[in-house]
């Protein structure tokens, strides 16, 4: 025996999450460019053994740090473009962040759309 369900209450989630999904995809379509990554600095010792960095600070640059094929890539961000690179990396992960908000979203609504028609079902002739 199945218990049985709220259906108005599913109804009412259901235009909730649909309401809320309408804010997401307005500013994902607004995005305009994005780098897919992160951009960091980077510190590092060179390895040479006359080099000031064995005992002073360690050399810095900014990178691009971006998985490709599962490997990780680092590449070197040019200075003049350093800021508009981590824009670009930040305007991604706020479109990845909402598009899994749109996933989780979407996947709620098939959810309780399931459920109301589990319980609406009925077999044939009774």
């Amino acid at each position: 025996m199945s218990s049985r369900i709220d259906i108005p209450a599913r109804r009412k989630r259901i235009w909730q999450q649909y309401q809320a999904l309408r804010p997401l995809i307005f500013e994902m379509l607004k995005a305009q460019a994005f780098l897919r990554g992160s951009v960091y600095e980077l510190r590092t010792r060179c390895g040479k053994p006359s080099c000031a960095c064995r005992r002073g600070p360690r050399h810095h640059r900014w990178v691009l740090s971006e998985s490709h094929q599962g490997r990780t890539r680092l590449r070197v961000v040019p200075v003049a473009a350093m800021e508009r690179w981590q824009r670009w990396a930040v305007s991604y992960r706020e479109f990845r962040r909402r598009r899994a908000q749109i996933v989780k979203l979407t996947r709620g609504i098939l959810e309780s759309l399931d459920a109301i028609e589990r319980a609406q079902r009925r077999a044939p002739g009774g």
